[in-house]
């Protein structure tokens, strides 16, 4: 592509990203309209809701969304933030008995972070593998789990692949996201299969108070150009968000390094009456990337493979406490995941490959929680699931044949279960304890029992907590049916697992400190077996035992300006089986965060954030030496985000901000996989606008 056809490609970016601004900015004005007649009548449930939502513990109301969540409240003590997941009904943080990390959406503005994946490498224990550029396949491993035993959800709904079994983080913008909530140790009593590592939990924004809209463009190096917009508010008793983005780049290859993608999330909310809500999410993401590393065992870069994904989530919800204490909640749910691949001859490769994936799941579950004193909260529930896949793969090759490959299959899943949390001692002592029960259609039934307890030791600031777990893997799709590996006797992966720690504040919760060790014992794992034909067969071989230990300190150093400093260090050793390919034993991560106001101007905020990211030393898989294990080296990289607000300076006391973001400031070459080159230096800026 010539430099001004990629000129001419940018700029339709940053024009699609106005014209969709528009279109939100013409809906918020509507609604907005509509909202002022209303209040002008005498309608206050919207203001009345949003003051509601702005006193601590608020979102309770809505909290037992099963990790859909309404947006936690925004306070001065992050220990106070409301947490879903672990539990599946309303938590403060520091009231948990496991271990859980809130990404909150002052973080996400901080970072100015376009992908969750940029977020996720600041939670201890997380490792975030990325294969090349922008758009690239990313997985994420928790404290050394595989990629495919972390269960991942947005708004509550499964999205792992039902082929691969893992997610991929590369085309998940973070449009419309409120908050991202990640379950640290095992969740399959709640969540059943792949949460034996952990659960990550993508909530989007809830639409609250006078409507606002805001647009944004910006632009960087590689050609790179993004538009956004968003709108949200409360007219009456409807609670809306919405958002999009279109993101088009050429990448930092020389060739077939180009990535789009096109994203568009809603949430809506109705308070039917009192004591009943009604719930609607939407995601829908599609994007096309150029596989520059294709051909990356040829040594050659290939110029014309291409992958094609469309993803669509849609959920709906209803909520209704049906007598004092007692709380219902319905929800149905549907993922829609397409992708295509293609990769014609080359002149590295005379051959060509085609595949065909579609994986959907539907679900429909049922919870309910009911509140005794402040003693005791009992959740109960049942999840029943359908998941399909239909794959079709074509690979022709001059020299070995043609090889062709496809199946169309079904599995169900029924599921309950029981979890009782009790408080004692004022809320000093809590234990949490439940089980449950899976049944499968191909790999039977399953039992995944958990418990935990936490203690406030008095006169310190000090919560203790220990816990166990079990889990278990489902196997998938492509294990248990991909022609020639597949094997649908297999069995599922089970784990047990254990975690003691503690975490504390001190000086008016100024400083903070979390420290926990986990051991984890996965036994059945699957693995390709040689077979006397040659060929491999997936079977229940494999066992591995990791353990380690996770630190995390944060500070408030200065309060006007505020500054402040997190970091976190994770350790993690292999006590059984081989060390998992691309798991560092080391790695570690510091933000400061510098955030005031009428810097030079008033009024104004800004914001300054630098991210320090160490991964040590790891194994992997060496393309140029025969597919040997070998130790790719350690890596430094370190990121830069900034943005200054002028307040009220816009029609209708509109906010105008700029900002930008340097990833890879030093420009450090290093590999998060073997072979697939991360991204240099990069960079963006742009401004937006807010009223």
């Amino acid at each position: 592509m010539r430099r001004d056809d990629m000129r001419i490609r940018t700029i339709g970016t940053a024009v699609a990203g106005g014209l969709l601004a528009l279109a939100l900015a013409g809906t918020a004005r509507a609604a907005e309209d509509a909202y002022e007649g209303e209040v002008a009548t005498g309608a206050t449930v919207a203001d009345e809701a949003s003051a509601a939502a702005d006193e601590a513990g608020a979102e309770a109301e809505s909290g037992a969304e099963s990790g859909a969540g309404a947006a936690a409240p925004r306070t001065d003590d992050p220990l106070a933030t409301i947490v879903v997941t672990a539990t599946r009904t309303p938590r403060r943080l520091d009231q948990l008995t496991t271990s859980a990390t809130v990404i909150t959406a002052e973080e996400i503005r901080q970072q100015q972070a376009e992908q969750v994946l940029e977020l996720l490498r600041n939670v201890p224990g997380v490792d975030i593998v990325q294969q090349g550029s922008r758009g690239a396949n990313s997985e994420i491993f928790i404290r050394g789990a595989e990629a495919d035993q972390t269960l991942v959800l947005i708004d509550g709904v499964e999205v792992n692949s039902v082929t691969l079994g893992a997610f991929d983080f590369g085309n998940l913008s973070t449009d419309n996201v409120e908050r991202i909530e990640v379950l640290r140790g095992s969740g399959g009593t709640l969540y059943g299969s792949q949460a034996v590592g952990g659960v990550v939990n993508v909530i989007t924004r809830r639409g609250r108070g006078a409507p606002r809209v805001s647009v944004a463009g910006e632009g960087g190096n590689g050609y790179t150009g993004r538009g956004s917009a968003t709108a949200s508010g409360q007219v009456g008793r409807l609670g809306y968000s919405i958002a999009g983005s279109y993101l088009d780049t050429e990448g930092f290859r020389h060739v077939n390094d180009d990535y789009a993608n096109g994203t568009a999330a809603l949430r809506l909310d109705y308070e039917v009456t009192e004591r009943a809500e009604a719930r609607v999410f939407l995601r829908y993401t599609n994007a096309d990337f150029g596989l520059f590393n294709s051909n990356n065992f040829l040594f050659a870069p290939d110029p014309n493979a291409r992958i094609r994904n469309e993803f669509l989530l849609l959920k709906g919800e209803w909520e209704q406490e049906l007598v004092e204490d007692l709380e219902l909640r319905l929800a149905i749910s549907y993922t829609h995941d397409d992708q295509e691949f293609r990769d014609p001859p080359d002149p590295a490769e005379a051959g060509s490959s085609r595949s065909d994936i579609l994986g959907e799941i539907l679900t429909g579950e049922a919870q309910v929680n009911h509140y005794w004193r402040d003693l005791l909260i009992t959740t109960a529930g049942v999840e029943v699931e359908s998941r399909t896949a239909d794959v079709d793969t074509l690979s022709i090759d001059p020299d070995f044949g043609d090889f062709a490959s496809s199946f169309d299959e079904d599995q169900r899943n029924v599921a309950g279960y029981l979890q009782e949390q009790v408080s004692l001692l004022d809320g000093a002592l809590l234990a949490v304890g439940g089980f449950r029960v899976d049944a499968n259609e191909e790999f039977g039934t399953e039992v995944s029992p958990a418990g935990s307890l936490g203690w406030a030791v008095p006169h310190t600031g000090v919560r203790l907590r220990a816990g166990y777990a079990e889990g278990f893997k489902a196997p998938s799709f492509n294990e248990l049916f991909f022609p020639g590996f597949g094997n649908p006797d297999l069995d599922a992966e089970t784990s047990r697992s254990v975690e003691v720690g503690g975490a504390g504040a001190w000086w008016r919760e100024r400083v903070r400190l979390e420290i926990t060790f986990f051991d984890r014992r996965v036994e059945g794992l699957i693995e390709g077996t040689a077979q006397d034909d040659g060929q491999f067969l997936a079977e229940n071989r494999g066992t591995v035992r990791v353990q380690g230990f996770e630190v995390a300190p944060a500070v408030l150093v200065w309060e006007d300006p505020a500054v402040t400093f997190a970091a976190s260090y994770t350790r993690l050793d292999t006590a059984k089986g081989p060390r998992p390919l691309r798991r560092p034993k080391d790695r570690g991560s510091m933000t400061v965060n510098v955030a005031g106001r009428d810097l030079w101007h008033a009024p104004t905020f800004y914001d300054l954030n630098v991210n320090l990211h160490v991964t040590g030393d790891r194994p992997d898989v060496d393309p140029a030496a025969g597919f040997a294990t070998v130790t790719n080296s350690a890596y430094t990289k370190v990121d830069v985000a900034g943005a200054y607000t002028f307040e009220r300076v816009l029609p209708r006391d509109g906010d105008l901000t700029l900002f930008a973001k340097v990833e890879n400031l030093l420009d450090e070459g290093y590999d998060e996989t073997i072979g697939f080159r991360s991204p240099p230096l990069n960079f963006m800026a742009g401004v937006r606008l807010a009223f």
